[in-house]
Parts: structure tokens; sequence; C-alpha cells
């Protein structure tokens, strides 16, 4: 009788996990990017932002050595860009394009100061020209028209009011979203993670002081929570009672006030507009006015200047011609 044939043992381990495979190779030059990111002092918003512009960049070039990236890629790209459509389904705005190609610069500079590489393929390429964007800021009258229709707002008048307040002293719905019970302390608002770095001090008009005081008074009364790190701005929904308001509810509020009134073309962001060019309109210092609405780009404060210059042309040069008439001679 022929022997057995003894099979070969198999030995298992208990307790302990299978090993994982071997992790690929980190990407070098995905690893510039991150160094670039971290020696930029940037808000968490911009950071993210360079980010998917660079990354976008990165697979379009089919992940190209940042060494090997020549001129003729970049123009070939902001070719691409300029073919892209948006999430409208129009192409992308002439700001959207440039933002990605300031991307660009910004980090092909810093690569070449960094002797990463030897010459900066970005240095010839233009950014694509602006169209003039029609003003932006509300006649003083809609903006009155807003605070009237908050009293039909009913159970949230109170809390309206304090969040028309805040947005009339040109914040972005995205930074009143983000707002703390303790972001508001000494008669201003505390602005953090703002778009662009933009963070800073917001002085506040003796109304919107009144408004965000009885506001918190009535948070006491009806059992919200005051504490510093408490949302200031709540939901008063009821899937959402107490939580902190987002970007669609201060949306919807100032969408559903001007519906009241039948005014068209009105959101969060012309507040902010309406704002700037009424400081400047008012007689601030173009400087002190540009830090009061948070904004570094003199380019940018500029469009609300140059408005604030042409509303103040247009009253002397009515007033002109009131008091003098008309400067045609009689025969």
């Amino acid at each position: 009788m022929p022997a057995r044939e003894v099979p070969e043992p198999r030995f298992i381990e208990i307790g302990r996990a299978p090993i994982p495979p071997p992790a690929p190779p980190e990407d070098f030059a995905w690893l510039r990017v991150v160094e670039f990111l971290r020696a930029r002092e940037l808000a968490d918003n911009t950071r993210r932002a360079y980010e998917r512009q660079l990354q976008q960049f990165y697979t379009w070039s089919h992940q190209k050595p940042w060494d090997q990236v020549i001129h003729r890629d970049i123009d070939r790209y902001k070719l691409h860009l300029k073919r892209q459509v948006g999430r409208s389904g129009e192409a992308l705005a002439p700001a959207t394009i440039n933002q990605a190609l300031a991307t660009l610069k910004s980090f092909f500079k810093w690569l070449t100061v960094k002797d990463y590489i030897a010459r900066n393929p970005t240095l010839t390429v233009e950014l694509v020209k602006e169209l003039p964007k029609p003003p932006a800021d509300l006649p003083q009258k809609q903006v009155n028209l807003l605070f009237d229709a908050l009293k039909f707002r009913g159970e949230s008048e109170v809390r309206d009011l304090a969040l028309l307040q805040v947005l009339a002293h040109g914040l972005r719905a995205c930074e009143v979203c983000r707002l703390n019970i303790g972001d508001y302390k000494e008669r201003k608002l505390n602005v953090r993670d703002a778009k662009w770095g933009s963070d800073g001090l917001v002085p506040l008009k003796p109304d919107a002081i009144s408004a965000l005081d009885s506001y918190l008074g009535w948070l006491v009364r009806n059992g919200f929570q005051t504490a510093p790190d408490a949302p200031l701005f709540i939901s008063l929904s009821n899937n959402g009672k107490g939580k902190r308001l987002g970007y669609s509810g201060v949306y919807g509020l100032v969408k559903d006030l001007a519906m009241v009134h039948e005014l068209e073309g009105v959101h969060p962001h012309r507040m902010r507009h309406t704002f700037a060019t009424s400081l400047v309109a008012a007689g601030m210092n173009p400087l002190l006015a540009k830090r009061a609405v948070r904004i570094r780009s003199d380019k940018v404060f500029a469009r609300y200047s140059n408005r604030a210059l042409d509303l103040k042309m247009e009253e002397a040069f009515d007033e002109l011609y009131r008091k003098g008439g008309s400067s045609r001679e009689e025969d």
C-alpha cells in the first residue's frame, strides 16, 4: 500500500492584521505644491482655492514635471480655460480664469526663486481682459425698502433686523454665517476665516449695535445658547431650530425681503457694494474705507471708489445746473 502524501502545513497567525501592501512612491512634483502652500501665509479658504487650481492644472498637464512646463503649456491652458463651461452652463468668467492664471504665476515665481526651475514659464502670459462690471450697489431707497419689509417677518423679525444690519456693514454672507457670539464685543465684529485672508474688525453703527443687543436679549429670553463659541445667527426653521444659520438661510432672507416690494436682482453681496460705495461717497479717506471693507487690492476697491466718484459727480453736476440754470444764452 503506497504511503499517503503529507500536505504542506499552513500557518495562520491569530490576532494580527494582515500586512498592507507597500505604499506607492510619493509624487515628488506635488510635494513642491505642498511646500509652496506651507510657505505662504494664506487663509484656509485661499489655501484651498490655490490647491484646487494647481491640482486642475497638474491634472490637465498629465502630471508634467514643473521644470518641463514651458510658456506654450501655459498659453494652451489659458485657451482651455476659456473654452470651459461653468456650473451655470456659460463660459467661465474672465475673473475666474484670471484667478487660475494668477495662482500659476505665483507658484512658478516661487519655484524660480527657490531654484527648483530655471525659467518661469508664466512671464509671458497675459490675463484675460475683463469688461467693466455694472454698478452693484443698491439705491438708498431700495435699502430702506428691505428694512421696511422686516415688519412682515413675524417671529424672526428681531434676528433678521440684526442680520440685515450686519450685512449692511459690508460682511459677505459666508462671513455672517461663521460669526460666533464671542465675535461681537466692544461695538465691533471680529470677522474670521474670511475670503482671501480679509479677516479684521468691523466697527458698527449705533443702529446695528442696538439691533444686535436686542437680538442677544431675545436669544436669552427664548432659551437659546449664548456662550462665546455659540453661533451668533441661528436657524429658526422646524428642522434646524437653534443650529447655525447657513448661507442659504442668509441668501433666502434677503431674497424674501426683496420679494415683498418686488425688487429684482437683490442679493446679500450687493449690500457689501452699497456699504463700500457709501463710505467713499460720504467723504471717508479711500485708504480707510478700503480697510473698513477689508479689501487689500487697489484694483478691486477701485470698482467701489469709482462708483462713488460717479455718484458725487452726478450730484455736483445736478446741483450746479439747478443753481445756475441753463448755460444756454438767451437770444
